[in-house]
Order: C-alpha cells, then sequence, then structure tokens
C-alpha cells in the first residue's frame, strides 16, 4: 500500500473525528516523548506535528521566554537551565518548548531544565538563532524562530518530513534534498514573540499549492498547516509569487528555491503600503510528492 493511500486514510479518519468533536487538534494530539521530536538526519529537514492550538495557546508564554531569553541572568548561572520558565511546566508547553529549541539551536546543542523531579532536555536541529543560548533574542532572531516554528505546524497531527529553506545559512540544502522534496508548498513568516505590528503568522502559497490548487484564496491556503478546522489563527496572505499578476503576490523577492522579504498581504496594483511589516526572514517549505498529494488531496495530484 502506498505512503499517500495511507496518509489519505488516515486524514479521511482524522475528519471523521473532527466531524463528531468538532475539534482536529484535540482529536488528533497526544504528547511525544520528551525532547524526542524527530529529524531524519538531513541538515534541514524536520517532522513536524506541533498543533496550531498550542501555539496560539502559548503566545504569551513564548514572549515572557523571548523577552528573557535563554541567557545566564535570565535562567541559571550556566544559562542552560530551563527550569524557571514556565513553558516546562505542562506536556504542552514542553512541546513548544522542544520546537522552540529545535528551531534555534543548531544540531549537537540542546538545553535542560526540570520540573516535579524529572529533568527534560531538548535537543536543538535547524539552528536559525544559535547564539539564543547566551543572550535574548533580538528582532530578526525572533522572526526566524517565528518562521520555523510556523513551518513546523501541521493541523493533521500527522508527521510528514519537511525541506526547510531560505536566506539562512543554518538553510542550506544538498541536491539530494532538493530532489528528493520538490513540491513547494508554503513559505511561513511572522513574529509570535513581538508587539504591535510587529506580531503576527502568516503564509504564502508556494508554486506547488498555486498550480495545483486552483485559483480561488480557500483552495490555496496551506491545508497542511490548518486542517480541514475552522478559525485558525495563520493568515494566509497570498501566492508568495504570482509571475501573472504579480501585483498578487506576498513576497518582494523570490528565487528558484525560496522566498524572501515578504508582506502580511498582496501588495495590490500601487505596491505595498508603507505601513505594512516587510519580512526578510522567511522560511520556505517543500514537500515530498506522495505527502503533498495526501495532504492536499482536493488539489490535482502532483505526477
Amino acid at each position: 500500500m502506498s505512503r499517500t493511500h495511507d496518509l489519505l486514510i488516515l486524514i479521511a479518519a482524522i475528519a471523521a473525528g473532527v466531524a463528531q468533536t468538532g475539534c482536529l487538534a484535540e482529536a488528533l494530539e497526544s504528547e511525544p516523548a520528551e525532547g524526542q521530536l524527530g529529524s531524519t538526519g538531513e541538515a534541514l529537514t524536520s517532522m513536524n506535528r506541533l498543533s496550531m492550538n498550542r501555539l496560539s495557546m502559548n503566545r504569551l508564554s513564548m514572549n515572557r521566554l523571548s523577552m528573557n531569553g535563554l541567557s545566564a541572568g535570565a535562567l541559571s548561572p550556566s544559562g542552560s537551565d530551563l527550569s524557571s520558565t514556565e513553558l516546562i511546566e505542562t506536556p504542552e508547553g514542553r512541546e513548544l518548548l522542544a520546537y522552540v529549541i529545535r528551531c534555534a539551536l543548531p544540531e549537537g546543542e540542546s538545553l535542560s531544565g526540570a520540573h516535579g523531579g524529572v529533568t527534560y532536555t531538548f535537543p536543538g536541529a535547524v539552528g536559525v538563532a544559535p547564539d539564543w543560548h547566551a543572550e535574548p533574542l533580538d528582532p530578526v532572531g525572533q522572526r526566524w524562530v517565528s518562521a520555523c516554528l510556523l513551518a513546523h505546524v501541521n493541523g493533521y497531527g500527522v508527521e510528514v518530513p519537511i525541506s526547510l529553506r531560505g536566506e539562512h545559512a543554518a538553510l542550506e540544502t544538498t541536491t539530494t534534498e532538493r530532489a528528493q522534496f520538490n513540491a513547494q508548498e508554503a513559505a511561513f513568516y511572522g513574529n509570535l514573540f513581538g508587539s504591535g505590528a510587529d506580531q503576527g503568522m502568516y503564509a504564502c502559497a508556494g508554486a506547488a499549492v498555486e498550480a495545483q490548487c486552483g485559483a480561488t484564496p480557500s483552495a490555496e491556503v496551506p491545508w497542511r498547516s490548518c486542517g480541514a478546522g475552522e478559525g485558525c489563527e495563520l493568515s494566509f496572505a497570498a501566492p508568495c509569487r504570482d509571475v501573472a499578476h504579480p501585483e498578487q503576490q506576498a513576497c518582494e523577492n523570490t528565487s528558484a528555491d525560496f522566498v524572501e522579504d515578504c508582506f502580511p498581504e498582496a501588495s495590490g496594483p500601487d505596491g505595498w503600503s508603507g505601513d505594512l511589516v516587510k519580512y526578510p526572514e522567511v522560511i520556505t517549505v517543500y514537500l515530498e510528492r506522495d505527502d503533498f498529494n495526501a495532504l492536499y488531496p482536493g488539489c490535482a495530484p502532483l505526477p
């Protein structure tokens, strides 16, 4: 039985549960092994199952974590203990914290903390903010970690490998990875730690979603992130890049592999308004073909 077929069956079962319970995230969430969020061994390939509900629920906690930083003065004499961070007190908080550390620190580094007599260790993997263990996150680091967290959200609760790409030294890819993950799904950006105009969660549709899912905004929403549930807090901006109608795209700069300099909404015929925040820190996600076809069953399948 194909991997696509397996995922389609699982998604159908989840959708049936949602119809009865009214909540997709609650239908599938379970606490993962502490500190064991998986990676495939590829530098930029991650597994994504972070819940958008948990991301939203913990935004204030994340904001306090950001303000304090993971610094020596805020947490412990060594700067490597998370015991004073309130996120470690609940399973949901620990899952989110695991993804925060996974995104921020590179492979081979980790941070630990204790709660209730249990020590939890959270390994790094991606490394978009490698200095966070020594100093508070600056706005650039906040936006990179936010983009990474949003890229890992999966509204269906299933784990699929994703390839992360962007204009960051930690996001370099190999020829093998680019060949294996060739469906450009979406790009993610925003700031979960900021305030005012510089706070939000945004996505734009990648080339595969735009080409296979049609031209209507509802068809282009990144389904993997929000699933079939209502009220997803992730704001869909527009296609990341629209060759035929550049006034309808969300990002200024695009390359063959990723996009950057993206806005919370499409440009419009006169460009972007001056009061919109521009996000240079953008992570573009690629899926394997079979996973794309499984997670976007309403779209034309990729051959």
